[in-house]
């Protein structure tokens, strides 16, 4: 009719954000799409018959084009865990993961590819973890986001965008909701969200690396005299000096 040629692209899979939708419809995704290729009518499935306000327990048909279906009454925020350094642009990183703690409730919940004593590989996909928080508008499932985020604990050799993600959620932008494609992008480049660590943080950490550096280095030079054939006998100034350090922290 129009003498020009259009292409539709198909993507007939679950997104791993699928949850978003169960959340918000209370359809259960993976098994729509099992009933479907069972050859069941869309109008015969339980919970799309409950979505549209229809007895579940009946099997009338439904005009999918005529019939809408009620307002939606909830809103649904998500994040991906990923191995990504937040500090250097989000650049992938590997290593092995010792734990995992989230603790998972009613209007928020989260899924882990892995766990104890698992590993992100330098070739795998970065993201092992996604979280998604209910609510009955977007600033409840926000602030639930947030606090599941604040409550996530990873422990391990990679690095994680965790903190940068509930500092993310909390500028103006994100609350008021006037983002676009391209506001991510922005606050990458101008490194507008860096780490939130209080000045006794900083001075802890760096107090704890260089005592470590300290005793790592005496251990090494005790080794090499033992095996030099120089075995000496420790007494309590050596050993205070493996256990107790005076350090000098300079920061501003």
């Amino acid at each position: 009719e129009t003498d020009s040629f259009c292409f539709l692209e198909l993507n007939p899979r679950l997104q791993v954000e699928h949850p978003v939708t169960e959340a918000i419809t209370g359809v259960n995704m993976p098994a729509t799409q099992l009933h479907i290729a069972m050859g069941i009518p869309l109008y015969n499935i339980p919970d799309i018959r409950r979505f549209y306000g229809m007895d579940p327990t009946q099997n009338s048909k439904i005009d999918f084009f005529a019939v809408d279906y009620p307002p939606i009454t909830s809103h649904c925020c998500a994040s991906r865990i990923t191995a990504e350094n937040p500090d250097e642009g989000f650049k992938p990183t590997s290593g092995k993961i010792h734990s995992v703690r989230f603790q998972s409730s009613g209007d928020c919940w989260g899924y882990f590819s892995c766990g104890l004593k698992g590993a992100i590989h330098e070739f795998a996909d970065s993201q092992f973890g996604h979280i998604f928080a209910k609510g009955p508008n977007r600033e409840a499932a926000r602030k639930s986001l947030r606090f599941a985020l604040m409550n996530l604990d990873i422990q391990g050799d990679i690095r994680h965008p965790v903190d940068y993600l509930v500092d993310l959620i909390e500028t103006k932008e994100y609350r008021e909701n006037t983002i676009d494609t391209m506001w991510l992008d922005g606050l990458i480049a101008s490194k507008a969200i860096t780490p939130s660590l209080g000045v006794n943080e900083v001075v802890f950490y760096a107090a704890v690396f260089r005592a470590f550096d300290m005793a790592k280095s005496r251990t090494q030079e005790a080794i090499q005299s033992m095996q030099k054939g120089q075995l000496v006998l420790l007494g309590k100034n050596d050993t205070d000096a493996l256990t107790s350090f005076h350090l000098d922290i300079t920061f501003g």
